[in-house]
């Protein structure tokens, strides 16, 4: 049977207000690659299964992503103007997390069953929040290892 490799490791005591210095530029590289990961993730993930609708393509390419400073990423919706006139920011509330809708849903959830979006799949509900979940629990590990070199 294989011997388990001796653990290494140093204790001191560090205080909360150090951690960012020591750990400044791995944090700042943990932030920028999961602010990508996300971004790519709502921009290729459609449905069935967890993903941003595709009826005309605007809802899918109107996500943007931003460095709000160097621990703050931002992935959001830009307002857009679909074909038909409408505003990303008119819909997209209602279609991502079922808030602001249409009268035309008639207070429930519809995305896929209204007549513009019949036959599309359908969507979950809250969807960004889930991919975003998805990333930190997946993806957050391996950038991790990477960043740190696999400490």
């Amino acid at each position: 049977m294989a011997r388990r490799p001796k653990t290494i490791s140093r204790s001191a005591e560090i205080g909360i207000d150090q951690i960012s210095d020591l750990f400044e530029s791995q944090i700042e590289r943990l932030v920028v690659s999961l602010t990508n990961e996300l971004f790519v993730k709502l921009r290729t993930s459609t449905p069935p299964g967890l993903g941003t609708p595709v009826v005309t393509g605007t809802l899918l390419s109107s996500w943007q992503k931003e460095s709000v400073n160097r621990f703050t990423g931002r992935v959001y919706v830009s307002s857009k103007l679909n074909p038909n006139g409408s505003d990303t920011q008119d819909y997209a509330p209602a279609v991502m997390f079922g808030e602001s809708m249409p009268p035309s849903w008639k207070g429930k959830y519809a995305p896929g069953k209204t007549p513009k979006t019949t036959g599309t799949p359908k969507v979950t509900q809250r969807y960004p929040q889930l991919i975003l979940r998805e990333v930190v629990s997946l993806e957050m590990p391996k950038v991790m290892r990477r960043i740190t070199g696999g400490i």
